[in-house]
């Protein structure tokens, strides 16, 4: 498909969907509600990030109590410039799940303020949001940064970053906010270690760690005065209907739950029936807790063990002053090892370099070869 152009700024939307994104997520929606073995029911948590739920969500990182948003923008303004340092000249950004630009703006401006050429893409599963917030970049905003747009899943762009004419080029991926805990531990290191598998040596990614282990703390970051948060909650079921064409989750029916689970170090969404439901032969029991999100916290140790299983290997980490958000600049630890591998071989090969040339200064002419 050819790309979208956005002519009221200088940036482009490339389509590198493989396959339809509303599709597939119906597929995911049957298939979570009928899980194997008599398991816990799920819905998929991409239900939430329709257009209209984007929009909630945006508004949700404005408010007080969710802590997250002024904890990651303090990070990037403080250590902007020292992040870029990290990011080679010629790179390209890619940044997974863009939504509002107005933190790695912040970052742009210091790639650009460093009179580096970068092409940033902003990855997003959403058209309509991809334009609406790429529009927010009007031309001559940046020097040496240029924006482009990239319609389709985190799959999507995996397989884009594998493309010969990107593979051949430095890269930084850009995982930032917190996204990472909204897969379980598990999941996360297999989606990172498939990205890390992308970086050449120079390569580096750029990923956001909630540390916060104040469980009264988490639990009113995502169960706020307002309820915003279960109304963005709440929306995934519209966007549910709308996939299965009809009502088929009825709003009066259903209500939310948000919970800490301290044991597990994760704050976890439900979607639960008031009443006992059926509905396309799947039968609800009234108070059946229906898993719709989670968010997991990691501790220091937990964070040194998502690196390792993912193949990563920290290179460095900028906090908040509560010490509870990081960012984490990433190398693949393969490459390191590598490159240690190298300079030793290359230490050893100088030293007896060094010693053949200074015994050979001192042996007869017929015991040299």
């Amino acid at each position: 498909m050819a790309p979208y152009q956005n002519h009221q700024s200088d940036v482009s939307i490339l389509d590198i969907r493989r396959n339809e994104i509303q599709f597939s997520m119906l597929n995911e929606l049957h298939s979570g509600l009928r899980p194997s073995q008599g398991g816990e029911k799920r819905m998929p948590t991409m239900l939430l990030y329709d257009e209209k739920g984007l929009k909630l969500f945006e508004d949700i990182t404005y408010l007080e109590e969710y802590y997250l948003t002024n904890a990651e923008i303090e990070v990037i303004e403080r250590y902007a410039d020292r992040i870029a340092e990290r990011i080679h000249n010629g790179s390209q950004v890619v940044e997974l799940g863009s939504g509002n630009l107005r933190k790695v703006h912040i970052l742009l401006q210091a790639l650009d303020r460093a009179e580096k050429h970068i092409d940033y893409y902003a990855l997003d599963l959403s058209l309509s949001e991809l334009q609406r917030t790429l529009l927010a970049v009007p031309k001559g905003t940046y020097n040496h940064v240029h924006c482009h747009g990239l319609l389709g899943t985190y799959d999507d762009g995996l397989e884009w970053l594998k493309l010969p004419q990107n593979d051949a080029k430095s890269k930084c991926i850009l995982h930032l906010g917190s996204s990472i805990g909204n897969f379980n531990r598990e999941e996360a290191a297999q989606f990172l270690k498939g990205f890390a598998e992308t970086l050449k040596p120079k390569d580096v990614m750029l990923i956001g760690i909630d540390g916060c282990q104040d469980k009264e703390r988490v639990y009113h970051a995502y169960n706020d005065r307002e309820g915003k948060t279960h109304e963005f909650v709440r929306n995934g079921l519209v966007h549910a209907n709308k996939l299965l064409g009809n009502e088929a989750f009825k709003q009066t029916d259903w209500e939310v739950i948000g919970e800490y689970d301290v044991a597990a170090g994760r704050h976890q969404a439900f979607y639960v029936p008031l009443k006992d439901v059926e509905l396309d032969g799947i039968r609800f029991v009234a108070g059946e807790r229906v898993r719709i999100e989670e968010s997991y916290k990691y501790s220091d140790i937990q964070t040194e063990q998502l690196w390792e299983a993912a193949g990563l290997a920290a290179q460095a980490v900028f906090g908040d002053t509560t010490g509870q958000y990081s960012k984490y600049v990433l190398l693949r630890a393969r490459n390191i090892r590598k490159a240690e591998f190298d300079g030793l071989m290359h230490e050893h090969f100088s030293h007896w370099l060094l010693v053949f040339l200074c015994v050979g200064r001192y042996l007869p002419t017929s015991h040299m070869l």
